[in-house]
């Protein structure tokens, strides 16, 4: 009995022979890692988006443009990421993806305070505008997901982008709500000429460049260069039959097996001999 004609005898063989779906763990420091850091980049990025009209009107704006400039601005920072997201991604293929992560980090520290500061319409757009340019964590980070799974847990390991996004998307506007103009808002903490009332959205930008920081810290000392001939190895063995697809064959079926190889080398003799 071959091995095919096993399997049209008995249709319950085949599942003997169907590769082993085996879950490799997740890779839980790179993860809490690469979390941190994207929890960081959503905060930093959605945390104008309740000031933001206050802002621009502070800035000088008439009334009805508020909205459009107001708009300009938060989508500032993706329209530059939108220009150099290619470059970053070039960029981590040849000097690696740690240093331009930990380089996209410093940048959104900077430029978060920076935006704070600012005191026209220009340097406001120009600050978000350039902090975009500078930084394409949010691409590059997918790349790591990659690098660190393998495909019977990528899923899981992308839903950590997820997860860390929303958590971010809560965080920012939190943080951005609670804390900007605080001499108007907090005047029994915050005395009015002070430095606060001077940058009314100084507080709410220091207080969000605070998680990248710590993101940076955390790379600094934990992040760890992925190992992409690894994953290439794992592709590939699962693709010839190797690793998370490898063939397992009970014991009890191992003769029939062994009784192919058998007609085939007894029908390649045969050959041989005619030949």
């Amino acid at each position: 009995t071959t091995h095919k004609d096993a399997m049209l005898v008995c249709p319950l063989l085949s599942m003997a022979f169907k590769p082993s779906n085996t879950e490799t763990p997740l890779p839980m420091k790179e993860m809490f890692v690469i979390t941190c850091v994207l929890i960081s980049e959503a905060t930093c990025y959605m945390y104008l988006f309740p000031f933001v009209p206050f802002m621009v009107r502070d800035f000088g704006v008439v009334e009805e443009d508020v909205g459009f400039y107001s708009g300009w601005i938060a989508a500032s920072f993706m329209w530059g990421q939108f220009f150099s997201s290619f470059l970053w991604g070039w960029a981590s293929d040849k000097i690696g993806i740690r240093p331009v992560i930990l380089f996209g980090l410093s940048v959104t520290v900077v430029g978060s305070t920076l935006f704070g500061l600012c005191t026209t319409l220009e340097q406001a757009l120009f600050a978000r505008l350039v902090t975009g340019l500078l930084n394409s964590n949010i691409g590059v980070a997918k790349t790591y997901l990659g690098l660190v799974s393998d495909e019977t847990n990528e899923a899981r390991a992308f839903g950590f982008m997820s997860m860390s996004w929303g958590a971010g998307s809560i965080l920012g506007p939190g943080i951005g709500g609670l804390l900007a103009q605080p001499v108007q808002n907090y005047p029994g903490l915050f005395a009015a000429s002070s430095i606060w009332d001077q940058y009314p959205y100084l507080l709410p930008s220091v207080a969000a460049a605070f998680l990248p920081m710590c993101g940076l810290l955390v790379g600094i000392f934990h992040l760890q260069e992925p190992s992409r001939e690894k994953r290439r190895a794992t592709t590939h063995g699962s693709a010839g039959g190797g690793g998370g697809g490898a063939v397992k064959v009970p014991k009890q079926l191992q003769h029939i097996r062994l009784e192919e190889e058998d007609d085939e080398g007894a029908g390649s003799k045969d050959a041989a001999l005619h030949t």
